[in-house]
């Protein structure tokens, strides 16, 4: 066709035939709205902010950086769906829409950051240095990993800058409320001394049996507590280093190795650490001048004045090995004797000299000390490095997914890795088989949650574990949450039942004793009378955990005065509390200790944040928001 269409325009009346069929379609298209295409009259817009836009590209490119950070942390594959779930997209659009608000904002109040101050920010950044200066190539790693452009990257920290500047006019000189704390004091660390009388359950009557007519309404009431959990049927199977560990051999040179590595990166001990001082020049032949002044005598600190250069514009720090970047430095201050200073050496930057100020000698565990733990660790360890093992892996991991592309299931997948199956009839979302009895789930808590992120049929990615293994699962059958019949719960329902009698006539009877100790009868004396004991709890405070009160019972422990008797559930569940407080205490609110502690600190920080949150909703209220759910969910591939 395209061949007709180059003959047929090498001609004139070819060029006029095919000028008329291209008018009539072009005027087609613009009457069919097709130039909606060109003139993006199609609605990309994720949400509004007053007179912004956040578009459905940029939300999409934030949250799968934001999916990459948290796959990386997780250590495993994620995907939409269950970052959906975790509310990944919600909160993501949230903060968006809340800088959106806050630039806004500050632009209106003439609010502004210079080029200047923006570039300083990025050269003087902890996490773009090594050795104490800028380092291009770590912010270039950054923003590939982050998926922006340098000029992006600089406008993004601008808008961060004055949203800070903001931030700091409104609430940065906030101070922590000695007030607050005072009581904060005052609930944390008031001590009560209190009387208890543990009342068992057999100082009441036990309840007559029930007709069914009764047991029925008590079912009927309470019947989402006989409901049942939902539980999925899977198959599961798990691939692990483990599996090709029957002839892996450790040697004592292996042990050695490790322990060496280990060393070096600051455990098992600490490594040699030394403290050097950097002098930059523009060219070598600068820096052997240097070097030639210094051996003729010249004292350094007469080269750094030369140079008008501090001490501590020089200096590296106290580091070991591990923690030098540029292997010419490393090897050059690793082999300078302490007060002595190197030959010129080139660097990133130039060329430098080095002196040596300070050497700190290694300090090592004996190794026979901890052998036994070395092998462990090493033998994990070879058993991720191993080449062999690693090609076992690879290829019973390859044969398992060449299966699985092909359609097959995963226990047909199973067998050409020559791996195990796992069949589990029954899991709930706590990982129990839905009686309350743990299953054992390859893969732990991350595989539960995938498994409850997934449905029947869907085709899921495995997930990586921490030994360098992998565990795929198949969601075969989903048996969902139910209501029980009253004929499948009957005798349940009964025990249940007389229980609720017995705790109702029980708490009755302390509420009872309560209002006979308020009417001036001792605690002790009614203790007598039941012939039960009398126990002195010294020192309660409202984070206490005693074994007796329980929970319950300390938190009733403070709800009056003292002297006030109250009644509490036991901490057993079938007993009941007669509690008096009969001392209280409470030492001097010193404020100097919070503070030394950091809590007016922590005040000050959720005061702050508090306030800002109100600030940003205040803002938001005014520019007007609104979010097109439609288009959010187009942006990240979903239907609804």
């Amino acid at each position: 066709m395209l061949n007709a269409i180059r003959t047929a325009s090498s001609k004139w009346l070819g060029r006029l035939v095919l000028t008329v069929i291209m008018g009539v379609l072009i005027v087609s298209f613009a009457i069919w709205g097709i130039g909606d295409i060109f003139r993006g009259g199609v609605n990309r817009t994720v949400a509004s902010v007053g007179s912004e836009k956040i578009s459905a590209d940029d939300f999409r490119n934030a949250f799968n950086l934001e999916l990459r950070r948290l796959q990386q942390r997780a250590r495993r594959p994620v995907t939409t769906e269950q970052a959906r779930a975790f509310g990944l997209d919600k909160n993501l659009l949230n903060q968006m829409i809340d800088e959106s608000a806050l630039r806004q904002k500050a632009e209106s109040l003439g609010l502004a950051v210079d080029q200047a101050t923006v570039l300083k920010s990025i050269t003087e950044a902890a996490e773009f240095k090594t050795g104490g200066l800028f380092d291009r190539n770590k912010l270039g790693d950054y923003l590939q990993q982050a998926g922006l452009s340098e000029q992006g990257f600089i406008k993004k920290q601008g808008e961060l800058l004055l949203r800070i500047q903001l931030y700091q006019g409104l609430a940065g000189g906030m101070a922590g409320s000695t007030a607050l704390g005072q009581a904060i004091h005052q609930y944390r660390d008031e001590e009560r001394n209190v009387d208890v009388v543990v009342i068992p359950s057999d100082k009441v009557a036990a309840p007559t049996a029930p007709d069914e007519a009764a047991l029925k309404a008590f079912y009927a009431d309470r019947k989402a507590q006989f409901r049942t959990v939902e539980t999925r049927k899977v198959t599961m199977i798990r691939l692990s280093p483990e599996d090709f560990a029957k002839d892996l051999a450790i040697t004592d040179a292996d042990l050695m190795a490790y322990y060496e590595k280990q060393i070096a990166a600051g455990r098992f001990g600490s490594p040699e650490k030394r403290q050097a001082q950097r002098v930059l020049f523009d060219n070598e032949a600068e820096a052997k001048a240097a070097a030639e002044k210094l051996a003729g005598g010249m004292t350094f600190e007469a080269l750094l004045a030369e140079k008008k250069l501090a001490e501590k514009d020089v200096d590296l720090g106290l580091k070991s090995a591990a923690e030098i970047a540029d292997p010419a430095v490393r090897a050059a201050v690793f082999a300078t004797e302490e007060g002595k200073i190197s030959a010129p050496v080139k660097d990133p930057f130039g060329y430098v000299l080095l002196r040596v100020s300070k050497i700190e000698k290694a300090v090592r565990t004996p190794f026979d000390s901890i052998r036994a733990q070395v092998e462990t660790e090493t033998r994990a360890d070879k058993l991720q490095h191993d080449p062999t093992i690693s090609k076992k892996m690879a290829d019973a991991f390859r044969a398992v997914e060449d299966q699985r592309i092909a359609g097959k299931s995963l226990a047909e997948a199973a067998k050409a890795g020559n791996i195990p199956v796992i069949s589990i009839p029954e899991l709930d979302r706590q990982g129990q088989d839905g009686n309350g009895k743990k299953v054992d789930v390859p893969g732990g808590t991350d595989a539960v949650n995938s498994i409850f992120a997934s449905d029947i049929g869907l085709d899921n990615e495995p997930l990586q574990q921490k030994d360098g293994g992998y565990v795929w699962f198949e969601v075969n059958g989903v048996d969902p949450a139910r209501d029980k019949t009253f004929e499948e719960v009957q005798a349940e329902v009964k025990d249940r039942y007389l229980a609720d009698q017995k705790d109702k006539a029980l708490a009755e009877f302390a509420t009872g004793l309560v209002k006979k100790i308020e009417g001036g009868t001792p605690l002790v004396l009614v203790a007598s009378e039941l012939g039960l004991p009398v126990q002195r709890i010294a020192g309660v405070k409202r984070a206490s955990r005693d074994t007796t009160l329980g929970a319950t019972g300390v938190e009733r422990a403070f709800a009056g005065p003292v002297g006030k008797p109250v009644s509490a559930a036991g901490a057993d569940g079938s007993t009941r509390l007669l509690i008096v407080p009969v001392e209280t205490s409470l030492l001097p609110y010193d404020p100097a200790a919070d503070e030394k502690s950091g809590l007016l600190k922590q005040i000050a920080a959720n005061m702050s944040e508090d306030v800002l949150m109100q600030y940003t909703a205040a803002i938001r209220k005014e520019l007007g928001v609104s979010i097109n759910q439609a288009v959010l969910n187009q942006a990240l591939g979903q239907t609804n």
